[in-house]
């Protein structure tokens, strides 16, 4: 059975989806009007009664006052007297209230239209205030509509800002976009000049993205960052204007800062930082507290992805990317480097006598020889350059931005360093070496991917037939 949008009631006539809002005004006003004329009618025959007898006790005859005629002109003139009050009445006081009821029927629309489009033009206090003229009764109530105006205006900018946010958080799951598209929303709700989020990575608070941070990487371990992380609350510092900051934590000077925790069932998950050269008031931080309970199950949950798509990529012998990875991060690398012919460099080694090794020492050697290759070669390479596990005991290193001179060095280091490596397992002492083919494209002339990896491979096999423990670059 299929739902409708708005409830038809059993008449068959679809409910109008703003008719809970309509206002009273109108109805409310007729019969005030109504009212008022009844009593200023009223009031007029009863002073035009009164009347005479109010002259007869100033001392004027009876004989002058006690006469229908008189009776007649005093009670028309307190009808007179009525009328002229009601109309008057109407002129002034009615045009207030008919210029309220307008202003309460743009409200109105608004929320008609709020309930069908997110889309819909918000009624702001500049838009649909009422300018509050006197200090009477008319005046409070249109000081009292003005405050309804903010308070409706503010609620409708809460409403569409979680939408935004909502609609952020499920379009992604990997990390990066996720915190980097989430800050982008954060930042600009409360037009905030700087912002940043720090997540506990193994058991280390780290900044994974900021935006007019100074120092991202000293942010984390900041007193603020690491107290809002400890007692799960929202800390806000408010700075005077005749101080400077110790260790420049923003690009600028900050007027505030606020942390905000975030945690999954009370278990920390990160810091939001947010800051200003503007005081942050109490209504900001109420309009984004209630948008970061989601935004921590959603930051948990990449977390999760990220660490189940690790485990797939990781090699659990020596920690390094598997060959599946590797070679996707190579493929990647091959197409950049073939559309902005910027250089890129492969390295291909593989353990000299390996099988030596396994046979005289036993498997559980030769993996300790694995894993202490596979650290020591790490810290030899650079920043952005990948390591593989590409076989049993070969390794391949794709070294983006590296032209032959580098491939060269970066060889040269490796096998330095494989060279002096001492592996000692269950008091068995264990040195190795590796050969090397290295290869750096464009300059070599390879036609695609697996050519690039045949020429690698073919250096590699040349550095062994000329003796093991060397390095052999593919001739150009």
């Amino acid at each position: 059975m299929s739902s409708s949008a708005h409830h038809v009631p059993r008449g068959g006539k679809p409910a109008d989806p703003g008719s809970e809002f309509r206002h009273p005004l109108p109805r409310l006003t007729s019969r005030v009007f109504t009212d008022l004329a009844i009593w200023m009618t009223g009031l007029g025959l009863v002073m035009g009664v009164v009347f005479p007898f109010f002259v007869m006790a100033l001392g004027v005859p009876s004989r002058y006052v006690l006469s229908a005629s008189f009776f007649i002109a005093t009670v028309g003139a307190g009808l007179v007297v009525g009328v002229t009050n009601h109309l008057l009445s109407r002129a002034v006081v009615g045009s207030r209230l008919r210029f309220m009821s307008s202003k309460m029927g743009a409200v109105e629309t608004t929320l008609r239209d709020a309930l069908v489009s997110t889309d819909a033009d918000e009624c702001t206090p500049e838009k649909c205030s009422i300018v509050v003229d006197s200090d009477d009764e008319l005046g409070d109530a249109a000081a009292s509509f003005n405050h309804l105006v903010e308070a409706l205006a503010e609620s409708h900018r809460a409403t569409n800002l979680a939408g935004r946010f909502a609609t952020t958080l499920s379009s992604h799951i990997e990390i990066t976009p996720l915190v980097e598209a989430a800050l982008g929303v954060l930042h600009g709700a409360g037009d905030y000049d700087a912002s940043a989020l720090c997540i506990l990575r193994e058991d280390e608070l780290v900044t994974v993205a900021s935006e007019g941070i100074a120092n991202p990487t000293e942010l984390a371990s900041s007193e603020l960052v690491q107290r809002a992380y400890r007692t799960l609350e929202t800390i806000a510092v408010d700075l005077p204007t005749d101080i400077d900051l110790d260790g420049g934590v923003v690009t600028f000077r900050p007027r505030s800062v606020v942390a905000f925790a975030l945690h999954v069932r009370f278990v920390p998950i990160g810091v939001v930082v947010l800051a200003s050269t503007q005081p942050i008031a109490d209504r900001q931080v109420q309009g984004i507290q209630p948008l970061l309970p989601n935004f921590a199950v959603a930051l948990n949950n990449a977390l999760s992805h990220e660490r189940v798509q690790r485990v797939a990529a990781i090699d659990t012998l020596t920690g390094l990317y598997n060959r599946r990875f590797g070679m996707e991060r190579l493929s990647q690398e091959f197409s950049r480097s073939v559309r902005s012919q910027e250089p890129l460099g492969v390295l291909l080694f593989d353990i000299d006598h390996f099988k030596t090794v396994n046979d005289t020492h036993g498997h559980q050697a030769g993996d300790a020889v694995l894993r202490s290759i596979a650290h020591a070669v790490k810290r030899v390479l650079r920043e952005g350059d990948t390591l593989m596990r590409y076989g049993g005991e070969e390794f391949l290193a794709v070294l983006p931005g590296a032209g032959e001179a580098d491939v060269r060095g970066l060889g040269e280091r490796i096998r330095r360093v494989v060279e002096s490596t001492v592996t000692n397992d269950a008091n068995v002492v264990v040195h190795v070496t590796v050969s090397i083919g290295a290869v750096s494209f464009p300059s070599a002339d390879v036609a695609d991917l697996d050519d690039l990896i045949r020429k690698a491979d073919g250096a590699m096999y040349d550095a062994k037939q000329a003796g093991r423990n060397r390095l052999t670059f593919v001739d150009v």
